[in-house]
Parts: structure tokens; sequence; C-alpha cells
């Protein structure tokens, strides 16, 4: 019995030796370096809210329409201007905060009404996407003159539309309260 136990001690250590003396290492390094700065433009924090409140529309407006489709018409703008502070003449991206999309780029209803309706938010009729990509040349953007440190200030004007947020062409819609909060981030390159 103790010659099988050594026998089997030894084979495994065989084994087991013949990758110790294998070339080349296992493990690698990696090193990421980079920086994190600020932005050039940015929103003036005395005037980064605004309300776009749009007018009752029938349910019936909205049953022809198939999901991520708007009304195409009956928007309704902001009560005042978004201002961005900008040190740059780069154009600028605006990019809504992700959680507020539903999959067919149509913001959520956060509200009690139905949740087949949501919203879709434009600036001068150009689509604010959830990804982001849409540049917005600042001289679209009403230019309101300098700030105390130098830099242009201008004024973002939103408007929004109603949209079928979920639901074939033909589906009902429900009725009732729709509204919805979102995160604007610009970003100038």
């Amino acid at each position: 019995m103790k010659r099988s136990i050594i026998a089997t001690a030894v084979v495994t250590g065989l084994f087991m030796s013949g990758g110790a003396f294998a070339a080349g290492v296992e493990e690698g390094t990696l090193t990421i370096t980079g920086m994190v700065s600020g932005t050039a433009c940015k929103f003036l924090d005395t005037a980064n809210t605004a309300t776009i409140k749009l007018d009752d529309i029938p349910a019936t407006i909205l049953t022809p329409l198939a999901a991520g489709q708007d009304t195409g018409y009956g928007e309704n703008e902001a009560d005042k201007n978004l201002i961005l502070e900008c040190n740059s003449s780069d154009n600028v991206k605006i990019k809504v905060d992700g959680s507020a999309f539903d999959y067919n780029s149509v913001i959520e209803n956060t509200g009690t009404g139905p949740t087949e309706v949501g919203f879709k938010l434009f600036h001068k009729n150009v689509l604010i996407t959830k990804d982001g990509q849409d540049e917005f040349k600042l001289s679209d953007l009403e230019q309101l003159g300098l700030s105390t440190e130098g830099n242009t200030q201008y004024g973002l004007r939103l408007s929004a539309r109603y949209a079928k947020a979920i639901g074939a062409a033909g589906a009902p819609v429900g009725t009732g309260e729709v509204k919805a909060n979102v995160k604007l981030i610009v970003v100038q390159e």
C-alpha cells in the first residue's frame, strides 16, 4: 500500500512539473491612461430648467400611429430657453439621458396616464435622439451675449410632440395624464 501512494505521488509530480519548464508566462499587463476634463460648454446654473406644456390631444389621433411615430404636429415650445455657456465656437451635441427612453426612442410617460403614449423632443424641428449623435451648430442657437467670464451664452429652445410608445398601428391608446422629466447633457468636443 505504501508503494502505491509513493508511486502516485511521483507520477503526479512528473505530470505537474512538465508545465513548470514551459517558455513564456501566463499573465500580461495592460496600462490604460487618459484624462477627464471639463467641457467647453455647459448649462447655466440659473437657467437649466424649462417646462413644455402640450395641449390636450384626443386618443384617436394616436391610435393609427405605429410604435415610435410622433403626431407630426401639435408641438409646443418650452416656456423659456435653456442657456448654454460656451468658451469655444465648436458645435455641440445635446444628449438625453437614455433611461428616459423606451426601445422605440420615445421618451416614456412617468405620469398616471397611458403607457402607450410618450414624447419626442426637438430643437428647430430636428429630433434630439437617445444616442445624441445629432450635432447642433452654435449658429443655429440664439446668441444671447457674453457672460462675466467672457464666454458666449446661447439659448436652446426645445419643443415636444406626443408620440406612440408601444402598440401596433390601429391599437387604441388609453387616456390620462402624460408627463416626463428628462436629463439633458451637452457635449462639445
